[in-house]
């Protein structure tokens, strides 16, 4: 009751339509998958000094067969914020006369849906590790999008992206890797488009200086104990990694509220 979810009235206990709006599983603003993540995330958070001082990822022991589960709850976590902010994106990217999209790691492929309705001739191939695509075919078919958004199932740091591409999206990735293998994506996506593709990196970017926005200070401490070699990167950081990749005249574009996210793209000459 004191975090304004619960109501209670005598002796009784109902939501609040706080809660109603968040914690009703079904309900298109439901964050709980998200709160389920956030419990596996403290199995490794709760070792924070340890990894700040050693400067390496801290491994949390897990239940034995919890593996599917926190999986699980990772991707529909991913999937419960792309919700929230799904429209926003497909509002701020242009991808008019655009056919094809290739989502790289695109997890439960939410946003590939949000796309693939605002655009309907663009068809988008959600690409993610064998775990990960079932889950992603379940979120496809909640929106009935299964005709033009697919799965394919592989790793994309030893997979390529195939060809014909318009549009290579890298959403909520490259946060969880170091620079080189990041050049390593955005060379594979740009080896995939066609000329004049365009690359999408959608991350929650930190300032020149580290020390901001919040957010993203404490989202890089979240990659230090969980990968160790992943963090929050900032627009030029990523811009440069694209001109070095060989696309051209990369543009930072923020998404509006309730989104903290933001848009870096690019285009192959």
């Amino acid at each position: 009751m004191a975090l304004g979810f619960l109501r209670k009235q005598n002796n009784r206990y109902g939501n609040t339509p706080e809660g109603l709006q968040l914690l009703v599983r079904g309900k298109p603003t439901y964050m709980g998958d998200g709160i389920n993540h956030s419990d596996w995330l403290w199995r490794t958070w709760g070792r924070l000094a340890e990894a700040v001082r050693t400067n390496k990822p801290v491994i949390a022991s897990a239940d034995p067969g919890a593996g599917p589960t926190i999986h699980r709850d990772f991707i529909l976590a991913m999937h419960d914020r792309a919700m929230h902010t799904g429209e926003a994106l497909a509002e701020a990217l242009d991808l008019s006369g655009r056919r094809q999209l290739f989502d790289a790691g695109g997890g439960p492929g939410t946003y590939s849906c949000f796309l693939a309705r605002k655009y309907p001739e663009l068809r988008c191939i959600v690409f993610d590790l064998p775990p990960t695509v079932p889950i992603a075919d379940e979120v496809i078919s909640s929106f009935g999008l299964q005709d033009r958004v697919t799965t394919r199932a592989g790793d994309y740091f030893r997979d390529d992206f195939g060809q014909g591409n318009d549009v290579v999206l890298l959403s909520a990735i490259v946060h969880a890797m170091s620079p080189r293998r990041a050049r390593l994506l955005l060379g594979k996506a740009h080896d995939s488009l066609v000329s004049g593709g365009l690359v999408v990196v959608h991350e929650n970017l930190i300032d020149s200086s580290k020390t901001s926005p919040t957010g993203a200070v404490l989202f890089s401490l979240n990659m230090l104990v969980n990968t160790g070699h992943g963090r929050s990167y900032s627009g030029a950081e990523i811009s440069g990694w694209m001109r070095e990749t060989g696309f051209a005249k990369p543009s930072v574009k923020a998404l509006p509220r309730p989104a903290t996210t933001s848009l870096v793209t690019a285009r192959k000459p």
